[in-house]
């Protein structure tokens, strides 16, 4: 046999070998599919759905071509085990009730509701049973009534969205979400996204202390919630998160205490929106000029007085600055002069 021979055989050997072995692999790892109680969980979600406009829910059936809940639309498993770890119904203009069984998928960790209509019906209380969300998104969906404290026990939860933002400025509706405290949200301990804008907040006095036990919060939006002014303490402010990027506390009941909480502790902001607020006779801090990160700034309609402070000449990363509707005097000439001297000389 020749040299060329003896190397084109081990190649063969080498191919055959590598197939052998993923074949092997193959046999010893089939693909599970999911889970018989996920599954008829999922049915009898389905069942108290109605209105599916996407066709979301066609894919879901009992026959045997659609048994495998793992191959339904909206619906993802862990390839390991067949459990349902992902439920996906986003913007399917689904009405109805949530079955119980929901509870059922105890693997579950993200699920996302957002843009459907459930009425203004309450979010069900057993959602707070699914113990396993790192995800949850019930956005837009037309829920209402009182925010269930159960979901404090969704202690692994990482993103939370209530919100139901309005496109004009108008009253809360009437069955929009209320809470008469956030005494579940420090539970919530690595939560890194909070929206809960367009819930009426104007009972909670304690909103901030809650907020404030949030170590990993990176995400604050209270758009719209008739927030009242936190009662500022030592307390309150040494335990200030100083992991926030966005805040967006715009159109609340807000003074200029405020303030107090953001001077020299979120240093690392990047986007903080306290429009239609009530700062009323109040100048812009000095130690706004502290967030250094800020990319974007809003205090417009708030009727701010004074002058632009000296500080703000170290906000050199603002893109868009808004203090419309202010009674500002200018030395914003002054300090967008000074940020273009800056930025030269970074480069």
């Amino acid at each position: 046999m020749t040299v060329a021979n003896m190397v084109e055989a081990r190649c063969c050997f080498k191919l055959l070998y590598a197939i052998l072995v993923v074949v092997l692999l193959h046999m010893s790892s089939p693909c599970i599919g999911c889970s018989e109680r996920d599954r008829q969980a999922l049915l009898a979600l389905k069942q108290g759905l109605v209105g599916d406009d996407g066709n979301r829910l066609l894919s879901w059936g009992r026959e045997g071509q659609n048994k495998d809940c793992c191959q339904w639309d909206g619906v993802y498993c862990n390839n390991q085990t067949g459990h349902v770890v992902k439920l996906d119904l986003g913007d399917q203009s689904l009405q109805g009730k949530i079955s119980p069984k929901l509870v059922h998928l105890q693997h579950l960790e993200y699920l996302n509701l957002s843009f459907n209509n459930f009425s203004w019906s309450k979010i069900p209380d057993f959602i707070g049973s699914l113990s396993n969300l790192i995800y949850l998104n019930l956005s837009h969906a037309n829920f209402g009534g009182e925010i269930p404290n159960q979901l404090g026990n969704l202690t692994h939860l990482q993103y939370l969205d209530l919100s139901s933002r309005s496109f004009d400025i108008s009253p809360l509706p009437v069955n929009s979400f209320h809470a008469k405290n956030l005494n579940w949200l420090p539970n919530l301990s690595g939560l890194k996204y909070l929206d809960l804008s367009y819930t009426n907040l104007s009972d909670v006095v304690g909103w901030l202390e809650a907020v404030n036990m949030l170590p990993k919060l990176t995400n604050l939006i209270l758009w719209y919630c008739t927030l009242p002014p936190p009662i500022i303490s030592s307390v309150s402010l040494m335990n200030s998160s100083k992991s926030l990027v966005h805040v967006d506390l715009s159109f609340n009941n807000l003074y200029s205490s405020i303030f107090q909480w953001l001077s020299g502790t979120h240093t690392n902001l990047v986007h903080l929106d306290l429009s239609y607020n009530y700062f009323r006779g109040h100048s812009i801090p000095a130690s706004f000029g502290n967030m250094s990160s800020l990319a974007y700034l809003s205090l417009h309609e708030n009727q701010l007085e004074g002058g632009i402070p000296n500080s703000f000449a170290k906000l050199c990363r603002l893109r868009e600055l808004d203090l419309g509707e202010n009674s500002l005097s200018g030395q914003l000439s002054d300090f967008v002069e000074t940020c273009l001297i800056l930025r030269t000389s970074y480069h």
